[in-house]
């Protein structure tokens, strides 16, 4: 029998169906953001903290990092989750006033 993890279970029976046809769960990338980086790694940043094309490189350095240390890097799934929560337009909203 597989096992599933919380956050596997989570995305699994959680996800939204958008347009194109990718499953995005903002909730879920928040609770993966939360759960993965500002708790078992280091103190996460704010989301609207980086523009789009920015967390992208920094998701992908970051699973570079979580490979080279011995931990299982998220799935695309949980990743395009992860992004689709820091992108999401109030993050981006709330740095377009901050800079304001």
């Amino acid at each position: 029998m597989i096992k599933y993890s919380p956050i596997i279970f989570f995305l699994l029976f959680s996800a939204t169906l958008l347009a194109d046809g990718t499953d995005v769960d903002i909730a879920a990338g928040k609770m993966i953001y939360n759960s993965y980086c500002a708790q078992a790694c280091h103190q996460a940043p704010a989301a609207n903290r980086l523009r789009p094309k920015q967390w992208r490189v920094v998701l992908n350095t970051m699973q570079k990092r979580m490979r080279s240390s011995g931990m299982s890097p998220l799935t695309d799934i949980e990743l395009e989750n992860v992004y689709a929560y820091l992108t999401q337009p109030a993050a981006l909203d709330e740095k377009n006033e901050s800079q304001q």
